[in-house]
């Protein structure tokens, strides 16, 4: 049997977030980071072939599961349509003007640092800006060279709020927040689902809508996409806000993801008899000094996952039988001993969450090359 790794795109600028991680690659348009590569030694890891002799020729048994259930509930505010006026952010292009001067039009785009430079005005930082704001403080840094300038803003382009569609839908990308835009609206924007007639926001078939997720600030807002869309329960039809990440898996191709502490973490590619450990031996093995006593297998729904806890050195040594895996399973490495399961396991899926995110954002910029990654979840 032979198993494929996809290793990760790099050199683009994409940013994810994570509480409680750190990043050495950026996503647009956000400026958040988290680690995606732990610097290790080649000797850091273990050789994934068995230690104990024969192991392989076990009958690979099915994980011994546990059901969870999460009671994490969506915000009300986030239900709530957004007010106030926009604020201006990095990447924003303005059309600005000084009245009854056409002269002085000219489309200018905020720096990375939330400068603006217009005319003949220094360097104006409007970084959470209303437009109001940004025209009083363009017309007083103008006073000296116009008679009563009155400074005319306008968005031209609003790149700085923008949400990312990824995996079954028609034209995944990034979109702008030119409006309060639910999630709803979201899938409409980017075409629907892959299959969808063209009057209806989406077919189910093609996407594991159990396993999409909605990313923000390096959490999991706990959308229940499959009552949103079959149900037309509205209670989960959520607004966007900029930086987040909506990614709907497919039903049909399904990757294992091994991730944590391993050589390459991602996605290994799945087909019948895949185990664990050649899903690890894919992944390139485990860190010396990860936990793979208490090592997590992960399937099923991100609100009420399946979850396994298992002996990786055990398994390894042949002391106890390999495990089947299915595509879209998540295999976890531990870096550092954990106690409260449920928990712990909301956060591996988040951060797994991130993984694919990255992934998937990588490819619809059509990058190429490749990076490890290592997406590490605090120990609870």
């Amino acid at each position: 049997m032979k198993l494929y790794f996809q290793r990760f795109r790099n050199a683009v600028p994409l940013l994810l977030a994570a509480s409680f991680v750190s990043s050495c690659i950026h996503l647009k348009p956000e400026h958040r980071e988290f680690q995606t590569h732990a610097l290790y030694e080649p000797a850091d890891f273990v050789d994934s072939d068995v230690d104990g002799e024969g192991s392989f020729e076990k009958v690979a048994e099915e994980p011994d599961f546990q059901q969870l259930k999460f009671e994490k509930r969506i915000d009300p505010k986030d239900l709530q349509r957004p007010t106030g006026p926009y604020r201006i952010g990095p990447g924003d292009i303005l059309e600005i003007e000084v009245a009854e001067n056409a002269a002085t039009q000219q489309k200018t785009k905020v720096m990375p640092d939330g400068m603006l430079y217009y005319d003949v005005a220094k360097g104006t930082n409007v970084k959470g800006l209303t437009l109001k704001e940004v025209s009083t403080k363009l017309s007083h840094a103008l006073k000296d060279d116009y008679v009563n300038p009155v400074v005319t803003v306008n968005i031209d382009t609003p790149d700085s709020q923008r949400f990312w569609m990824l995996g079954q839908v028609k034209t995944p990308g990034a979109y702008p927040i030119k409006k309060p835009t639910t999630v709803i609206d979201a899938l409409s924007l980017a075409s629907g689902l892959v299959g969808a007639s063209q009057d209806e926001v989406g077919n189910p078939e093609p996407a594991d809508l159990e396993r999409a997720i909605l990313i923000r600030d390096g959490g999991l807002v706990p959308v229940h996409f499959e009552k949103l869309i079959h149900e037309g329960d509205m209670s989960q039809n959520v607004y966007l806000k900029g930086g987040d990440y909506i990614f709907v898996p497919s039903s049909v191709s399904r990757s294992i993801y091994v991730l944590g502490e391993v050589s390459r973490p991602g996605p290994v590619y799945y087909e019948p008899g895949v185990t664990l450990l050649s899903s690890v031996a894919a992944a390139g093995g485990i860190a010396k000094d990860a936990i793979g006593s208490r090592a997590l297998i992960i399937r099923g729904s991100t609100h009420e996952p399946k979850v396994a806890v298992v002996n990786f050195w055990e398994i390894r040594k042949g002391k106890q039988p390999d495990l089947r895996l299915q595509g879209g399973d998540i295999v976890w490495m531990p870096r550092t001993p954990w106690t409260q399961l449920t928990r712990y396991t909301e956060a591996v899926l988040s951060t797994a969450g991130q993984a694919v995110a990255v992934q998937e954002g990588l490819g619809v910029l059509g990058s190429t090359g490749s990076a490890g990654i290592t997406i590490t979840a605090g120990g609870g």
